[in-house]
């Protein structure tokens, strides 16, 4: 196994964002998440306890919704008003983002956007929420177009589609590395039939990674 060229020779990208570019320290995430499931159940619902790592907003609250004993049929019409709120409230709470960009990341889309890549997103997150998380720490200017969980149920769906718009601005024959640090990224990878760079920079470790094309400890590593 391995990547079948340069990892900085692909024609675009489709970044994971928590964990593979950033860690945010806050909890203005997960307190989205229970103000949106609260104010649908009608009584307090959270995540706390759920595995989230390398899933997808919709999921996750479905999973949630699930546990709590919430019927399909009570929140599943309501799924667009449920994520916009979701949305609304981590956008409102911004300024309470506590963000450290992972070691080498600027470097990297920089090094990638000089060679002509098209930079993409593929990550869990609903789109406005992965947008506010890239512009509070300043890495929004990098990305030519975004991959995220709207409109999905599954991650490797998102990263179907993902693809699809990373070929539109290139060429159909496009080369794309998915980049992730869960197995989650790698098995949405596999689904798409796309290769995969995993960074061990999330909670799991490069042994946990290793059905990934090739496997990093940072992406700083890249450089050297």
């Amino acid at each position: 196994m391995g990547l079948s060229r340069a990892w900085d020779a692909y024609d675009a990208y489709l970044f994971d964002i928590d964990g593979t570019l950033l860690h945010c320290k806050d909890a203005v995430h997960y307190f989205g998440f229970c103000h949106a499931l609260t104010n649908a159940a009608g009584r307090p619902v959270d995540i706390l306890g759920l595995p989230v790592q390398g899933k997808i907003d919709p999921g996750i609250l479905r999973e949630a919704f699930a546990r709590a004993g919430v019927p399909e049929s009570e929140w599943r019409p309501r799924l667009p008003e449920i994520l916009d709120e979701m949305a609304a409230h981590v956008e409102a709470h911004a300024n309470d983002f506590q963000i450290d960009v992972l070691p080498g990341v600027r470097e990297v889309l920089q090094h990638l956007r000089e060679r002509g890549a098209k930079l993409g997103t593929g990550t869990g997150n609903l789109e406005r929420i992965g947008w506010a998380k890239l512009k509070a720490c300043g890495l929004r200017e990098f990305f030519d177009f975004g991959g995220f969980s709207n409109g999905y149920e599954h991650r490797g769906e998102m990263i179907a589609g993902a693809a699809e718009t990373a070929r539109r601005l290139t060429r159909k024959d496009a080369a794309i590395l998915v980049v992730g640090d869960t197995p989650g990224d790698i098995a949405a990878a596999r689904f798409a039939g796309l290769e995969v760079l995993a960074v061990a920079t999330g909670i799991f470790s490069a042994e946990q990674l290793a059905e990934a094309d090739q496997v990093v400890s940072t992406l700083e590593s890249l450089l050297t």
